[in-house]
């Protein structure tokens, strides 16, 4: 595994033989004492967090925990040529936060597990719990404990608790016909920041920003908790989940764990950034293509057409666009409505991690 590379002027002090300090010349205990340092006091319905056995959460009188847990793998889930250590550590947490709010949960307590190649670089480590623990903070979530192990390849795995609303947790499974499918913000900025980063799309079609803003939507992708919440407990939405594998797969996820129903997606209405945008009209990628990339980390959820002046004002509490793109039926497929015809969406599924 390449060893990350820390930013000029920013090398350790020097470990073995003079070289830059790694996590071997730490030592898990000296990692996590310095961890422990850095954190705040545990507090309200965490009592006790970091440096005992086990951590201590007491929450509040409510609907419920929610836990959720992802795991990042090197060369699988990122690439350290072109990932940041603050990169990787905003999105480890980031997209934890991410399915949280798509049952509508409010994130309080993380775990972060650690597998590190002894010859990683303790400048590397710091500018990753830097920029997790900056992210933490800024959705008030504390982190309550976790594990380090040493490990060939880099993995991560970050667990999130959090309260579930005080209705109730929405489900993928709740999706009627003739609801209505929203999406939040736009679709296929991540798989072309990635094809950016990975410099398979040629960055001369795009300015700088716009170059920027797409690989940034990759690298740190927004976790829409709030706007969450607000649809949790407006109580309109039937059916909800983020959108990690695809638009494509992840409704057809809702679709069939709410009774094998279909859908028919209006092509446009996709919401699509001006850079997708561009992309897509210079033959560069297509509709198809920005449907499936995945890791978009956006909400897709279903409701009733009643609902319809309601949630465009969620929209505008929240500063985030909510586009209706298609409806829920029951003819067991996804169907896309182009120029008026109906054609069915096959082959490009999305992401699948034991086939792609």
């Amino acid at each position: 595994m390449p060893k990350p590379k820390p930013k000029p002027g920013k090398r350790g002090s020097g470990g073995r033989s003079g070289l830059p300090e790694t996590v071997a010349d730490l030592g898990e205990f000296g990692f996590i004492e310095t961890l422990r340092r850095r954190l705040p006091q545990a507090s309200g319905s965490l009592p006790i967090g970091v440096g005992d056995d086990a951590a201590w959460w007491r929450p509040a009188a409510g609907n419920g925990i929610l836990t959720t847990t992802d795991m990042l793998v090197n060369r699988v889930h990122f690439d350290l040529d072109y990932t940041t250590a603050a990169d990787l550590g905003y999105k480890s947490l980031a997209v934890n936060l991410s399915d949280l709010a798509a049952m509508g949960g409010e994130p309080v307590c993380a775990y972060l597990a650690l597998a590190l190649p002894a010859e990683l670089e303790k400048i590397w480590l710091d500018e990753y719990i830097t920029a997790f623990l900056k992210l933490a903070q800024e959705y008030n979530v504390q982190l309550a404990g976790g594990d380090t192990v040493a490990a060939r390849d880099l993995t991560i795995s970050v667990t999130l608790n959090g309260l579930a609303p005080v209705n109730k947790p929405i489900l993928r499974s709740g999706a009627a016909v003739n609801d209505d499918i929203y999406v939040s913000g736009s679709i296929g900025d991540s798989f072309c920041g990635l094809k950016l980063l990975q410099k398979i799309f040629p960055a001369a079609a795009l300015n700088p920003a716009e170059i920027a803003f797409l690989q940034g939507r990759h690298l740190r992708p927004a976790a829409r908790v709030r706007l969450g919440r607000t649809l949790a407990a407006c109580g309109r939405v039937n059916a909800m989940l983020d959108i990690s594998d695809g638009v494509v797969a992840d409704l057809g996820h809702l679709l069939t764990a709410s009774g094998e129903l279909g859908a028919e997606l209006d092509q446009a209405a996709i919401p699509l950034s001006p850079a997708a945008a561009k992309l897509e009209a210079a033959g560069v990628t297509d509709l198809p293509d920005l449907l499936t990339g995945g890791e978009d980390y956006e909400l897709l959820f279903c409701a009733n057409p009643g609902a319809r002046a309601e949630i465009a004002e969620i929209a505008r509490a929240c500063g985030v666009n909510l586009t209706r793109i298609g409806r829920v039926n029951d003819k067991r497929k996804i169907l896309m409505l182009v120029n008026g015809k109906s054609e069915a969406l096959s082959g490009r599924r999305g992401y699948d991690h034991f086939r792609n």
